[in-house]
């Protein structure tokens, strides 16, 4: 009786082990898939004029990474299911964690370059320039120190000796780590001070136009 208890405990510690990796792999399949989808209707709705804009590029760009962090992130997470015992080599996984923490730096940037179109270098005092970039730009770069250090404690967790001391690290660095917590409390100061101030401006200049469009109307129907 004690021996099959035992072999319950076993299987029960061996799926705990390979959960957190077996959730990542279903969640990476599904959104890769999207990201595939997006990609295909991208290059059949745009147009050659719209291939040749940067923005269409940068997106084209930021597609390509994400599956290609789909496709490095697979075999670390596979080997971990599979051979827990042996998990893949340092480098594959410091380079897997490279491409699933730096890539959101370029898609916030992407963001970031639609307030060029309000306020266009060749025509907007540097001063203002600056007043509008500095606080982004600060916060990438400590982004980039945040994301830094975390793929260093990840590269610790990873040359673990047991399978039990990786998954402890592992769990530290994903949801205790303060530099993890740093990442998303700045990554969403930086998404939201993109986002608020591009739509404050196309408010704000559209205005005009709709006051135009009233009076125009309010003309009309007095003649």
């Amino acid at each position: 009786m004690s021996s099959v208890t035992d072999s319950e405990a076993t299987v029960i510690a061996f799926i705990n082990t390979i959960r957190p990796n077996f959730d990542y792999m279903v969640a990476n399949t599904a959104f890769s898939s999207c990201l595939f989808t997006l990609f295909v209707l991208l290059l059949a709705l745009s147009t050659k004029e719209s291939r040749r804009r940067v923005v269409f590029r940068l997106n084209v760009l930021a597609i390509c990474i994400a599956l290609t962090t789909s496709i490095l992130s697979g075999p670390s997470n596979g080997k971990a299911i599979v051979d827990p015992f042996n998990p893949v080599s340092t480098n594959v996984f410091i380079a897997a964690s490279a491409f699933v923490y730096f890539p959101p730096l370029l898609y916030d940037s992407i963001l970031l370059t639609r307030l060029l179109a309000l306020y266009p270098p060749s025509s907007t005092p540097p001063t203002t320039l600056l007043k509008i970039f500095a606080f982004p730009f600060c916060v990438k770069c400590a982004r980039v120190a945040a994301i830094t250090l975390i793929i260093y404690d990840i590269a610790k967790a990873i040359t673990a000796t047991t399978t039990e001391i990786f998954s402890q690290e592992a769990a530290t660095v994903w949801f205790r780590n303060p530099n993890m917590i740093a990442e998303w409390t700045m990554q969403i100061l930086d998404n939201m001070y993109s986002v608020s101030l591009f739509l404050y401006n196309l408010h704000d200049r559209a205005r005009p136009l709709k006051s135009g469009e009233i009076l125009l109307t309010t003309s009309s129907q007095g003649y």
